[in-house]
């Protein structure tokens, strides 16, 4: 509880110093440097939206070139002494993720990385830039369509990340949420973890998929079928800005447990190997 406590007071100096360390972020001391480089950073240490996965490529990496680009703005012509106002800097940590996923959005529309975008089509990531430009709650505007709201979806992603196997929960965390920036995928933590079977379990799952699915495919899937049955969003192309929403939020539930999974103790199940 003392631990929780102090992690709370940390939260609340960072918010507080952020909007000043913003608006100047272009003209900082080296110490003021320093304290915007590590609140961005906490704040982005447990986000894991659906972008990142769509991306493929290393969060940390990421994190880096939003802060060289974005937070510091070190590619910029602009004098070092330019200021911004204080109505556009992030007012939390909560903000700075939305700066950030709008980063890798803008990431996404980069050609170099079409070919990752899962359910990718043209113009869907037109369509999602304009949501956000038009509406000021574009994940609820989007959500509202299928009668929910961002505090349902979250809830729903809770119970269904406890209704899974511990096996499940870390081929989730491994590919969408806590330790998709592992070094070596889905590979790696089901050997760490000894997670037998883990193409079959992570297809079942649905977080990796054949090449040449059809959305009936991922339907099919254990999260398929929480987004089709529970949500009651069908899986579409119709749909696909409001599945990738679902997904975002998802990932951003998968938790590191509070107790390590022992890695030693390994998963049995009776499952067929897949190669």
């Amino acid at each position: 509880m003392t631990h929780i406590k102090s992690a709370r007071a940390t939260d609340r100096v960072c918010d507080a110093a952020l909007p000043d360390l913003w608006q100047r972020r272009t003209c900082l001391s080296r110490d003021e440097m320093a304290s915007i480089y590590l609140i961005v950073r906490r704040a982005l240490q447990t986000y894991y939206p659906f972008e990142l996965q769509a991306l493929g490529e290393d969060k940390e990496e990421l994190i880096s070139q939003f802060i060289y680009c974005k937070v510091f703005r070190l590619e910029a012509s602009h004098a070092h002494t330019e200021a911004f106002p204080l109505h556009s800097a992030p007012s939390n940590g909560h903000a700075v993720c939305a700066y950030f996923r709008r980063y890798l959005i803008d990431c996404l529309r980069n050609a170099s990385h079409q070919r990752n975008v899962l359910f990718d089509s043209e113009g869907v990531l037109a369509q999602i830039e304009q949501q956000t430009a038009e509406q000021s709650d574009p994940v609820g505007s989007v959500l509202l369509q299928y009668g929910l709201d961002e505090r349902i979806v979250r809830e729903s992603a809770e119970r269904f990340i406890a209704g899974l196997d511990e096996a499940d929960q870390l081929l989730l965390g491994g590919s969408l949420g806590w330790l998709s920036n592992e070094k070596g995928g889905l590979a790696e933590i089901a050997a760490r973890y000894r997670i037998a079977s883990y193409h079959y379990r992570a297809r079942k799952l649905g977080v990796t998929l054949k090449k040449g699915s059809l959305p009936a495919d991922f339907a099919a899937t254990i999260i398929g079928a929480w987004i089709e049955k529970t949500l009651g969003i069908d899986i579409a192309p119709d749909n696909r800005i409001a599945i990738l929403l679902v997904l975002g939020i998802l990932s951003e539930q998968s938790h590191a447990p509070a107790a390590e999974p022992i890695a030693q103790r390994g998963f049995l199940c009776n499952l067929p190997q897949q190669a």
